[in-house]
């Protein structure tokens, strides 16, 4: 046993690694934050709506009719007194778009992400992820502690390599899992999914691709990457996504066979363990999808043309795909690019153009709405001009 002497001197020499990195940590003070009010002298192209569903009235009498019905919310997880008939049904429907055989509905987006991923991977598994993961798919990995590897952004070639590395020089074999964004969060740019699914069936390694920024988005009727590159759902194992950012409401969901989606309901803890997601919330997915129709193709139109009006007119360095949805761009001078940069968000800004400035360049949220209404488009693109000749 220690004596009390030493149990003291020891415990005033243990300096354990704080849990989170607070060193960067900004105050609730510092975070600069306004209202915008969209009238004629002012656009929001900082929130996420994408296809106008925020104030649809439609999915908001809906809901409305719903709260009457079932209030706001069960007060439970999914396993206990959480689940209704609505939540059984968004389900159906998510898997029916999807083309896949199940879905599970989780009450936040972020949790859908990380609690499905350490659902599956475990400390023994060896995971290969983008350099530019986003963060929900970096929190899966700390609570999997699972072991992973890094490729070159969007890189099939690299991956391939990390893969052959790994499977060299690992002593015994590993279940191996590859997790990809279909349009990166960070970047914007949009994932070659059938050279990475060729390298992962080459080697037997499992495949989840997280969707977020692609359903609603990217093919013609808004079922994402499989829809977009003809690729057939079958060949991934799971596809997460939130269900808001296209979708405009709060949540997420898994979809997958039914094996792999009955797995989760007994160990994927943002499901046992969270009220589950307020019905009317879960009735406004469900209106959203129905009200899908051409949506899809109005945004590819909106953000090709938005796209090269970026890059031709103004000149800026658009580094997102064409058909995003969010657009994320910078000043092609790199000479003092972040002093360049909020000059540019601050004379966008006063002159009613508010859109985000991040570490990885500006990020402007489109919404379909503009092509119908040609004013406000011509708005922005006369104080993004104007910007980008200062």
């Amino acid at each position: 046993m220690l004596d009390e002497e030493l149990l003291q001197e020891r415990l005033e020499q243990y300096q354990p690694e704080p849990l989170v990195d607070t060193t960067n940590v900004k105050t609730k003070e510092t975070i600069e934050s306004y209202i915008i009010n969209e009238d004629e002298n002012n656009i929001d192209l900082a929130k996420t709506n994408f296809l106008n569903f925020l104030d649809h009235e439609e999915i908001k009498q809906s809901a409305e009719n719903i709260i009457r019905k079932y209030g706001v919310g069960t007060c439970g997880p999914r396993a206990f007194y959480g689940t209704t008939d609505v939540h059984l049904e968004l389900e159906q429907k998510i898997a029916d778009f999807m083309n896949m055989e199940d879905s599970i509905v989780y009450s936040y987006g972020f949790v859908a992400i990380s609690s499905s991923i350490a659902a599956y991977c475990k400390k023994s598994d060896t995971v290969f992820i983008d350099k530019e993961a986003n963060f929900a798919i970096r929190q899966g990995l700390t609570a999997s502690r699972s072991k992973f590897v890094e490729f070159n952004h969007n890189d099939p070639i690299n991956f391939k390599k990390q893969v052959e590395n790994v499977i060299k020089n690992e002593r015994k074999p590993s279940r191996k899992f590859l997790i990809v964004e279909g349009i990166s969060w960070k970047t914007g740019k949009l994932l070659p999914l059938e050279e990475f699914l060729k390298v992962a069936e080459e080697f037997k390694i499992r495949i989840f691709l997280e969707e977020s920024y692609s359903i609603g988005i990217y093919g013609d009727h808004g079922r994402g990457l499989t829809e977009h590159f003809n690729i057939d759902p079958e060949r991934i194992d799971m596809i997460i996504a939130s269900l808001e950012a296209a979708l405009g409401s709060i949540g997420g969901f898994c979809a997958g066979t039914h094996s792999i989606i009955e797995h989760q309901r007994l160990s994927g803890s943002g499901y046992i363990f969270s009220a589950s997601l307020p019905t009317f919330l879960v009735q406004a997915c469900i209106e959203a999808i129905r009200l899908m129709e051409d949506r899809p193709k109005k945004m590819k139109t909106l953000a090709k043309e938005f796209h090269l009006f970026l890059e031709e007119t103004c000149e800026y360095k658009v580094h997102s795909d064409p058909e995003s949805a969010f657009k994320v761009f910078t000043t092609k001078d790199e000479t003092n690019r972040k002093e360049k940069e909020e000059e540019i968000h601050l004379y966008c800004k006063k002159n009613g153009v508010h859109f985000l400035k991040t570490d990885g360049g500006l990020v402007i949220n489109l919404y379909i709405d503009l092509l119908d209404k040609k004013s406000r488009l011509e708005m922005a693109y006369k104080v993004l001009k104007e910007a980008a000749d200062l």
